[in-house]
């Protein structure tokens, strides 16, 4: 559980940067004021709650009308004017509700909260205990609101600003109202609240399904910055764990499935200039591309999946070690390696990129064969590869990503509040 927490904390930059930084907040102050209340709620599972309290916005702008959705992630730092601007009905409340229970890790408790966390108290029609957890992550929600707008500097003022915020908002319960403000006033815990750490040590462990789950949010929400890349992580990821089962066992295929969702981390570092550039990248532009292998690495470390960071970077490596980050080859790659570097390749020809069409599977497998001869991709996983796509292997669509986000009873009723 600690591991989805820092990865889904990693996605915050570039475009998601206050984005990320306001649902720690969120999280961090709505496990305080839970605790301080006396809620019956487990403090991780309060804390994962506020962390995917907004989760829903990103789907909505995004999905809705990508030009303004990454105009405003990018130039309106105050996260209320987003809101505002690009979802004026608060349908981000469901869609993050939606996304939280599909994730199994999560009470029901607490991912029904989601629905109400811009409710006023007195109309929330709901038991007690999610009202008022509900209302801890409005109480959240305002403070961090008030501090990000203040361009992230403690002072005087942004700590005055902080407090008017809960005093003039109505829709807070009393309890909770004067929870929050004394929560702004405890010197031991305040600077906690508003920092960058995520302070979340849970022991609990995810199953593989469920860490799988948290996995696809995580590679939702990165592929979402590019209509370039709405279907690839899952493509890859798809593609993979079709390949695998062929060749591996049905472990294998789990854990490969896994890696392949892990594997483009690093590119949420990576400018959508250099994503979107129509022409082909000059030195320095192929080198920032190049790192992301290499945030890739450090992200997953960082969250303590060593024992999926050399499979996820290794997409770029070749067999004749031509490769990058590292030139490893054959003698280093293993078959997990290998069949996530063809997965990768095979996904990225079929899709749409700035700079070509997509091309046909048929055509794409052409390109990948050319490789196998060459002696950089290994043969006997494209010959699986050729197999599959013969036999009518349907490739990824983004009506598949939702289903594995939203669940594929829901995923229709989705798409209607979205483009509502």
């Amino acid at each position: 559980m600690k591991a989805f927490v820092e990865l889904f904390v990693s996605l915050g930059v570039q475009e998601y940067k206050n984005l990320i930084a306001h649902s720690l907040q969120v999280a961090k102050i709505s496990r305080h004021l839970a605790q301080s209340l006396g809620l019956a709620h487990h403090p991780d599972q309060v804390y994962l709650a506020g962390l995917l309290h907004d989760v829903g916005l990103i789907f909505k702008a995004s999905i809705e009308n990508y030009e303004v959705f990454i105009d405003a992630f990018r130039n309106i730092p105050d996260l209320e004017k987003i809101v505002l601007a690009l979802d004026r009905k608060n349908k981000h409340s469901f869609l993050s509700h939606t996304v939280a229970s599909h994730l199994d890790f999560l009470n029901v408790d607490c991912t029904r909260a989601l629905l109400y966390h811009h409710t006023s108290f007195d109309e929330i029609s709901d038991e007690e205990g999610v009202a008022l957890l509900a209302n801890c992550i409005k109480a959240a929600d305002t403070i961090s609101l008030a501090f990000l707008r203040n361009a992230e500097i403690f002072s005087e003022a942004t700590l005055k600003s902080m407090i008017q915020s809960v005093e003039k908002d109505t829709g807070l319960n009393q309890e909770v109202r004067e929870a929050a403000i004394d929560s702004l006033k405890d010197v031991r815990v305040l600077l906690d609240l508003l920092g960058s750490e995520t302070h979340f040590k849970s022991d609990a462990e995810l199953s593989c399904a469920n860490f799988e789950k948290a996995a696809k949010l995580v590679a939702a929400l990165l592929d979402l910055r590019s209509p370039y890349t709405r279907i690839h992580t899952f493509s890859v990821a798809r593609i993979a764990k079709q390949l695998t089962s062929e060749l591996m066992t049905e472990i294998d295929r789990r854990f490969m499935g896994i890696a392949a969702l892990l594997h483009d981390l690093g590119k949420i570092t990576t400018p959508l200039e250099i994503l979107h550039k129509r022409g082909s990248l000059n030195e320095i532009e192929t080198i920032v591309m190049r790192t992301h292998v290499v945030m890739t690495e450090k992200i997953l470390s960082k969250s303590g999946l060593q024992s999926f960071c050399k499979v996820s970077t290794s997409h770029h490596e070749r067999l004749d070690g031509s490769g990058y980050p590292y030139g490893i080859d054959k003698s280093q790659i293993n078959m997990y390696m290998r069949i996530l570097q063809i997965s990768d390749v095979f996904s990225a020809l079929t899709e749409e990129r700035p700079y070509r069409k997509a091309m046909s599977p048929s055509e794409a497998l052409k390109v990948v064969e050319e490789q196998v001869n060459l002696g950089k991709l290994d043969g006997t996983v494209f010959e699986k590869l050729k197999q599959s796509i013969e036999n009518g292997f349907n490739l990824e669509t983004f009506s598949h990503v939702l289903e594995d986000i939203f669940g594929p009873d829901l995923t229709s009723l989705v798409l209607r509040e979205i483009n509502d």
